[in-house]
């Protein structure tokens, strides 16, 4: 531990220091970094060579400060050191600010070739019917030339700036150079798979008419196995990476129709709790639950339907609440299953799963061995990324399949975040179901006991969630405006913090059963458990990220405390960069995989997400601006 005298600090704070904000937090950070290489007996290093952030606040008078270094050339470790000063809180707000206007700290490991390459790439981005027409473009070169001349351009061009390559292999040294930034990486296997528009009552699945084979399924799990193995290898190599992540998506490794078809059973099942309890006093009882999907049609026996009662019931107190419900219905489960292989209609349905003729088909022998396995698949992945120390974000979809894909992700997170946090479920905020959602899943994790981990994102099918509303007939998922959606997600953020220090009034963890509050072993493994929680905040909004910094600082939670950030690959540098420079925990979404099969998720990105459009304008002018410095064109034109 190294002692910094209070006066130093208070004449950072009190203004003689030049600056405000991270101005002073810079010059902070020169004074300590000073006192450091004294004590440390280094040489005395380049301001960047530290970052700077607080770890702890015991009292307004001492709280500690870590600095690390955040360049691969300096070997020391980092350094805590305790700061004494009434004027502790004023700097620890000045350490919750983060620049993102510095451009030439931001570009500073980017050759002037490569800035030159992405301000062309933005350009093209820019111009708003070649990113509408996009796919047709792509389709149409691909086949009047073939693929070899489209590709090659694509490879040396987009590929080049938005992924991380097209084997594992080319990822080694795009994420050391990340790693040497402060900047972590999800590895994300991105290719796309949908399904045909005649095998599914809803699915939009004009751009995959192929169906994957249990074949293909598994090869796509193996692909993801190996992205984990790609991200635990080189986060053991640099040992001041930060925790790997890897990205799974479900309809890769199965079929989507099958997603859809669970899915609109389970979303049925759960929304009909609600007219299935006809006393509504929140539990389900026997008699309740025969009667009520017998009124639904079911074509199974009474004595079936009481069987599966009691197999739900595993408290065998002869009731069901609503969270017991929702984590035992699974069309795998054998005591559950009979209810997705009998044909009935929907108590409850909501309006983006209306299916033709307001019933569906049973579930059949060949479905149910199917997502057999691909539960199999997943949960294999599962228990190798937790083995492995490496985190796995579980991808969103559209949402007539996105509901099997949250049941599978519950089940993964209620298997392996028993201790921390290895398994994220994504939750798309410019859904208006979101909030409700993300309350329903915190809650049940906190009952349930495991630690819960959401990746939240604005969303990335508007396009064609909303065009499938209009040609259906249903009322749109999405939320109206683009400032709804800004207003669900950080709202949603604000509710995960928030969330990691909240206790209810009698000093207790909210979500406890009755029985779990009389043990205190059962209070502080639920207090600790809520404290792990995690968030990643993926997102290109600046306000967003700001607001979250800002929350953050409110809450004196700090980037340990399970909080991440991230953004796409070539996409906002000058947000990932100073985030990482300033010690947070910051990733890039590095999709990688052969080009012909990545193209799908590049188009999609271009043609969906117009927030991110309006992030490059400035991220563009920002290049423009550092390339002029760098070639002197500005004192040339001062000259």
């Amino acid at each position: 531990m190294v002692s910094i005298k209070s006066a130093a600090i208070k004449a950072v704070l009190s203004g003689q220091a030049r600056g405000t904000g991270n101005a002073k937090v810079a010059a902070f950070t020169r004074a300590l970094k000073k006192t450091v290489d004294r004590q440390q007996r280094l040489k005395p290093s380049r301001d960047k060579s530290w970052s700077v952030r607080p770890i702890e606040l015991r009292s307004m008078q001492i709280g500690a400060i870590e600095l690390s270094p955040v360049h691969p050339g300096m070997l020391a470790p980092a350094v805590q050191v305790v700061v004494e000063s009434s004027d502790i809180e004023a700097f620890d707000h000045a350490a919750y600010k983060v620049d993102f206007e510095d451009a030439q700290t931001s570009f500073q490991s980017q050759s002037s070739f490569e800035l030159a390459r992405s301000l062309v790439i933005f350009k093209v981005c820019a111009i708003a019917p070649v990113v509408r027409n996009a796919s047709f473009l792509y389709k149409l070169s691909t086949r009047v030339l073939g693929h070899t001349l489209p590709d090659s351009v694509i490879r040396a061009s987009f590929f080049k700036h938005f992924c991380g390559g097209e084997t594992e292999g080319d990822l080694v040294p795009v994420m050391e150079r990340l790693s040497a930034n402060g900047v972590g990486a999800i590895l994300d296997y991105a290719a796309e798979a949908d399904v045909d528009e005649s095998s599914a009552p809803r699915g939009d699945h004009s751009e995959h008419p192929e169906t994957l084979s249990e074949m293909a399924c598994d090869a796509n799990a193996a692909i993801v196995l190996t992205a984990i193995d790609a991200a635990a290898s080189v986060a053991e190599r640099n040992p001041n990476s930060k925790v790997p992540f890897a990205a799974c998506k479900m309809t890769g490794i199965g079929k989507p129709e099958l997603l859809e078809r669970i899915s609109t059973v389970l979303v049925s099942l759960r929304e009909s709790f609600n007219e299935l309890d006809t006393d509504g006093n929140g539990r389900l009882t026997a008699a309740e639950f025969v009667d009520g999907l017998f009124k639904a049609g079911t074509t199974l026996e009474a004595s079936e339907l009481a069987k599966i009662f009691a197999d739900l019931d595993l408290d065998a107190d002869g009731e069901l609440d609503y969270y017991d419900w929702l984590a035992r219905l699974d069309p795998s489960d054998a005591s559950t299953n009979a209810i997705f292989t009998g044909s009935f209609t929907p108590l409850d349905e909501p309006a983006y799963t209306k299916l033709e003729g307001e019933s569906w088909d049973p579930l059949t022998k060949k479905e149910r061995q199917e997502y057999s396995r691909m539960l199999a698949r997943a949960s294999n992945i599962a228990e190798v990324a937790a083995r492995k120390g490496v985190r796995l974000l579980v991808d969103a979809e559209q949402t007539y399949m996105q509901p099997a894909i949250d049941h599978m992700a519950m089940l993964m997170m209620q298997k392996y975040n028993t201790e921390q946090p290895y398994i994220f479920n994504t939750y798309q905020c410019y859904l208006k179901d979101a909030p409700a959602r993300v309350n329903r899943d915190m809650e049940r994790a906190q009952r349930q006991g495991f630690v819960f981990a959401a990746k939240c994102v604005r969303g990335a099918y508007m396009v064609q969630e909303s065009r499938l509303a209009r040609e259906k007939g249903y009322a749109n998922p999405i939320h109206d405006t683009k400032e709804d959606t800004h207003k669900c997600y950080d709202a949603v953020i604000d509710t995960i913090l928030f969330a990691k220090t909240s206790v209810m009034a009698d000093g207790e963890p909210s979500g406890l059963t009755q029985q779990q509050k009389a043990s205190k072993t059962d209070i502080e493994a639920a207090e600790l458990r809520r404290r792990r929680s995690a968030v990643m905040v993926a997102s290109h909004n600046e306000e967003s990220i700001i607001k979250a910094v800002r929350r953050m600082g409110e809450l004196r939670l700090l980037s340990r405390d399970g909080i991440f950030f991230a953004q796409l690959q070539g996409m906002c540098d000058h947000v990932s960069f100073a985030l990482g420079q300033e010690g947070y925990n910051v990733y890039k979404y590095l999709p990688y995989g052969p080009v012909k099969e990545v193209m799908p998720y590049l188009l999609r990105r271009l043609e969906e997400n117009s927030d991110i459009m309006g992030a490059v304008g400035k991220q563009r002018n920002m290049i423009w601006g550092e390339l002029k410095r760098r070639w002197g064109m500005g004192r040339a034109i001062a000259a």
